[in-house]
């Protein structure tokens, strides 16, 4: 079984590579400018703030603030629904259309690059680990609200 050691040491190691900060580079879908004007291109119509907000599944504050800083930027037109006064209704810039495409073609830069250097197989390996990963972790989230704090226990009933 591995060691208490060993656990930060791997940790550490990993933590080093900053893995939040680099997965987001990558994230086609990250949370924030990108995610809505994902969701509004897709769309092809003009949307509700609230249709985002549970697109994305977070609070219509913090995609009040997000619309807010689009349209400030130039990103996204939003104006009062004449049907209804309390609902925003958002859609896309040729702008926003334009930051979207700049920001998928240096998604696919990073991406690209990565899988010819180690290639498909092994990039299909290591997100298929990484599957497994969350896997456990949401087993051992799970065995925690169930009571089960111990590692050795942990194993023994998973």
């Amino acid at each position: 079984m591995v060691t208490e050691q060993e656990i930060w040491d791997i940790l550490t190691d990993f933590n080093s590579i900053k893995p939040v900060d680099f997965l987001q580079q990558l994230d086609v879908n990250s949370m924030g400018i990108g995610n809505v004007l994902g969701f509004l291109a897709s769309s092809n119509r003009t949307v509700t703030a609230g249709e985002i907000s549970e697109y994305m599944g977070v609070s219509t504050a913090r995609v009040a603030v997000l619309i807010k800083k689009m349209s400030d930027k130039g990103l996204i037109e939003k104006h009062t629904d004449p049907k209804d006064a309390r609902r925003v209704l958002v859609s896309i810039t040729e702008e926003g259309r334009k930051l979207l495409s700049d920001k998928r073609k240096e998604i696919l830069l990073y991406s690209g690059a990565i899988i010819e250097r180690f290639g498909k197989e092994k990039i299909e390996n290591f997100v298929a680990t990484c599957k497994e990963i969350k896997n456990i972790v949401d087993e051992v989230e799970q065995a925690q609200k169930n009571g089960t704090t111990d590692l050795e226990e942990f194993l023994k009933n998973g």
